[in-house]
């Protein structure tokens, strides 16, 4: 079941459908039908306030709690780059039992928007909404919590 997405939503731009294509490329190169049972993979690109993007994939474990999800890789490669300010990030599955193979855009899971909120509350986040796109502020993903 899933929870009906009551915050404010905004339109994306053209930047924020080439983050979306960004993230849909490294979901592709990193799809292995043949690792960790071909399920998925999930690919993330973050855009920082000066415009510079930075990709993540996610990285599969036989040990699942050592498994990473992507938007955190991502992070980590802007952090050591001196990036310190970013405006949007975005998810993507590759799965290869979907009809068409197509990437799609999935919303973060809860520790990666705990994260994401942790370097900027108002972070865009691209989530699916009613067969579209829309991007919420990262805050708005997380309604109880209090800093």
């Amino acid at each position: 079941m899933t929870a009906p997405l009551t915050a404010p939503t905004f339109p994306l731009d053209d930047a924020d459908e080439r983050l979306v294509e960004r993230a849909a490329d490294a979901t592709r190169r990193a799809f292995d039908p043949d690792g960790f049972g071909g399920s998925h993979a999930v690919g993330a690109a973050l855009r920082t306030t000066d415009g510079d993007v930075y990709t993540g994939v996610n990285v599969p474990s036989n040990v699942r709690r050592t498994s990473l999800c992507a938007e955190p890789i991502a992070l980590g490669s802007a952090l050591g780059d001196g990036a310190r300010a970013f405006d949007a990030i975005v998810a993507v599955r590759h799965e290869d039992t979907t009809e068409s193979g197509d990437p799609e855009v999935v919303p973060p899971c809860g520790a990666c928007r705990e994260l994401t909120a942790d370097y900027g509350r108002d972070i865009e986040t691209i989530v699916p909404r009613d067969g579209d796109l829309v991007k919420v502020r990262a805050v708005d993903l997380l309604p109880t919590r209090t800093w």
